[in-house]
C-alpha cells in the first residue's frame, strides 16, 4: 500500500501504465531492415542506410514504401532518444512519441498546443484594400 492506496492493484504506481503483463514489443524490425545489430554504433547506421538508400531510391526505380520504411528506421535509429524509446517500446512507442510512458506523450503538446505559444490559428488577414 502507498498512502492507504493500493496502487498494486492498479498496475502499480500512478501514471505507470494500464497494468496487467507486459506484452512483447516488436523492437527488431528497424535493425533488420538496415540489416545492422542492435549494438551497431551510429556509423554503421548510417552506413548501412546510405547503402540501402542508393539501391532502393525511387528516382533509381526503387519501391517507394520500402524505400519509405528505410528512412523511417534509419530516422528513429540515428537519434539517440527516439532508439531509446524503440528498444523500450517498439515502433507503437517512438510513434506515440513514448505514450507508452504512462500513456502521457507530450505534455506542453497536450497544455499548450504544441510549440506555436498556445494560440490557436485562425485564419490569416487578407491584404488592405
Amino acid at each position: 500500500m502507498f498512502g492507504g492506496f493500493p496502487f498494486e492493484e492498479f498496475g502499480g504506481m500512478p501514471g505507470g501504465g494500464r497494468g496487467g503483463p507486459k506484452k512483447e514489443v516488436d523492437n527488431k524490425k528497424y535493425y533488420d531492415l538496415l540489416g545492422v545489430e542492435k549494438d551497431a554504433t551510429f556509423d554503421q547506421i548510417k552506413k548501412a542506410y546510405r547503402k540501402l538508400a542508393l539501391r532502393n531510391h525511387p528516382d533509381k526505380g526503387g519501391d517507394p514504401e520500402i524505400f519509405k520504411d528505410i528512412t523511417n528506421a534509419y530516422e528513429t535509429l540515428s537519434d539517440k532518444d527516439k532508439r531509446e524509446l524503440y528498444d523500450q517500446y517498439g515502433e507503437e512507442g517512438v510513434k506515440q512519441g513514448g505514450g507508452g510512458m504512462g500513456g502521457h506523450g507530450d505534455i506542453f503538446s497536450q497544455m499548450f498546443g504544441g510549440m506555436g505559444g498556445g494560440r490557436p490559428q485562425g485564419p490569416k488577414k487578407g491584404k488592405s484594400v
